[in-house]
C-alpha cells in the first residue's frame, strides 16, 4: 500500500512540475529581495533616510508580482485524479504517430485552405 501513495505522489509533483518550479522560484527570488532590501534599508536609514522609499516600492511592486504570477499558476493545479491522466497525454505528445510529425511542419504543406464544395 505504501509504494501505491509514492507513485501517486510522484505522478502529482510530476504532473504538476511547472506550478512547483514557479513556486520556488518565487520564493527564492522573494527571500533574496528581502535580503538584500534589508541590507539597503539598514544602510539608507544610517545615511539618507528620504530615499528609502524607492527601493521600499520596488521591493514592494516585485513581491506583489511574483505573489500574483504564482497565484495565477494555480489555475492549471491538478488533483491526484488528474495527475495520471495528465502525465499520459503529455507521453502521447512526446510519443505522436508520424503522420501527425509530417503535417507540424507548415513549409512542406503551404497550401491548407478549407474547400467549400458549391453545388447548383
Amino acid at each position: 500500500m505504501g509504494w501505491l501513495t509514492k507513485i501517486g505522489i510522484a505522478a502529482f509533483i510530476s504532473a504538476n512540475a511547472k506550478i512547483f518550479f514557479r513556486l520556488s522560484i518565487s520564493i527564492a527570488i522573494i527571500f533574496i529581495l528581502d535580503l538584500l532590501y534589508s541590507k539597503y534599508e539598514a544602510l539608507l536609514l544610517a545615511t539618507n533616510p528620504e530615499k528609502l522609499f524607492i527601493p521600499l516600492y520596488i521591493f514592494t511592486f516585485i513581491t506583489l508580482a511574483l505573489i500574483i504570477w504564482t497565484l495565477l499558476s494555480f489555475k492549471w493545479f491538478s488533483s491526484f485524479k488528474k495527475s495520471k491522466e495528465i502525465i499520459e497525454i503529455k507521453k502521447s505528445f512526446h510519443n505522436m504517430p508520424d503522420e501527425y510529425k509530417k503535417i507540424n511542419d507548415v513549409t512542406k504543406y503551404p497550401k491548407l485552405k478549407l474547400q467549400k464544395n458549391i453545388e447548383s
